[in-house]
């Protein structure tokens, strides 16, 4: 580790196949020829990253049948809540023991997630594709999507993720599903529980998107990601999660953990106890990230840059973005060692307008 609005590990293909399942092949194409990517597992993984292994049962195999329409959630209400002290429930990010959470710092405009009003078919279990270029649009998932092809397009569908296990939502996390694009999904876990990410892999688009109530919204493993005009809000947070060794949730809006040629653009992020954006390099070098024009909110300190041992992330650009306030460290927007360079210009406090300064760690 809603309300819609207009902002909106390469890793073993293994292990993605075991966390995701595949239970029901949607379709089937021929292997595709490309250049094999270093093999990692999530369980390989440091604990703060992504957690221990994964074990599944496999969901049984249904038919896409019935239907569901897609409608607007109610807004979020303007009455503040007070929220368990108990380790057993999650917390949202900023919110401290016994103290009133009020509302979103801001109302969200229509443009993330299914549309309003839209006719979905609901399947209920796991779907493995294996078509290049294959459309999946207007379905309710209950399982997990795992994309083994390239230039598959998810849209229009959304996603609710069983819990139980360690897992995500969406996946392109193997040698084959490059060229994803996920466009105006919702993405949440069935219920809360530990362990759920929303979108993770490499080589996708993430766009016009809503993710919600998982532990990280997106998970970045390697290069060529592209995520634009979403809204990630609401992260579980459990004070002991079994994927921490029994420690604090690490939950982030976006962890990046290694790759390059990395975009994070136009979107809104609410809710991360953690951070907003966690650089770890935890499985490669991270070079080339540029993090522009997004409400940035959340965290400890919302950008969090760490090397991890493999010296000065390279390329790394952070401008034109604003703020939120509600940083667990006071003022602390964006952290890095002094030894990463960070280009930043242009990034104020969303609350006064000031420029955000940057904070060594």
């Amino acid at each position: 580790m809603a309300v819609p609005s207009p902002i909106r590990l390469g890793i073993s293909a293994v292990v993605t196949a075991v966390a995701l399942g595949s239970t029901y092949a949607l379709t089937t194409g021929p292997a595709q020829d490309r250049t094999p990517r270093a093999e990692r597992s999530y369980g390989d993984l440091p604990p703060d990253d992504f957690g221990g292994p994964a074990t599944l049962s496999p969901s049984p195999s249904v038919s896409p049948t019935a239907s569901s329409t897609r409608i607007p959630s109610p807004s979020a209400s303007p009455k503040p809540r007070k929220r368990s002290t108990e380790s057993a429930q999650p917390n949202r990010s900023g919110d401290r023991p016994d103290e009133a959470v009020e509302a979103e710092p801001l109302a969200a405009a229509p443009g993330t997630g299914v549309p309003a009003n839209t006719k979905l078919r609901v399947h209920r279990g796991d779907l493995v594709i294996r078509t290049a270029g294959k459309v999946v649009d207007g379905l309710e998932v209950h399982g997990r999507i795992n994309v083994e092809a390239p230039n598959v397009t998810i849209r229009n569908t959304l996603v609710i993720v069983p819990t139980g296990s360690e897992t995500a939502g969406i996946s392109n996390n193997n040698d084959n599903g490059a060229g994803m694009l996920v466009s105006n999904v919702e993405v949440r876990a069935e219920n809360a529980a530990a362990g759920v990410n929303g979108v993770v892999g490499h080589d996708f688009t993430l766009q016009s998107s809503e993710i919600h109530h998982v532990t990280d919204q997106v998970h970045i493993t390697g290069s060529n990601v592209t995520v634009r005009d979403n809204w990630f809000h609401d992260n579980y947070h459990f004070e002991s999660d079994p994927y921490q060794g029994g420690g604090a949730s690490h939950d982030d809006s976006i962890q990046i953990i290694g790759g390059g040629n990395i975009t994070i653009a136009g979107n809104r992020f609410t809710g991360a106890y953690n951070a907003g954006v966690m650089i770890t390099q935890s499985i490669s070098d991270v070079d080339g990230v540029t993090i522009r024009d997004n409400l940035l909110g959340g965290g400890g300190c919302t950008v969090n840059i760490a090397e991890k041992g493999r010296g000065p992330v390279g390329g790394l650009v952070i401008r034109d973005n604003r703020f939120l306030s509600d940083q667990r460290i006071d003022g602390c927007a964006i952290i890095h060692p002094s030894s990463t360079k960070v280009a930043h210009s242009g990034n104020v406090w969303d609350d006064t307008g000031r420029p955000v300064a940057l904070s060594r760690g």
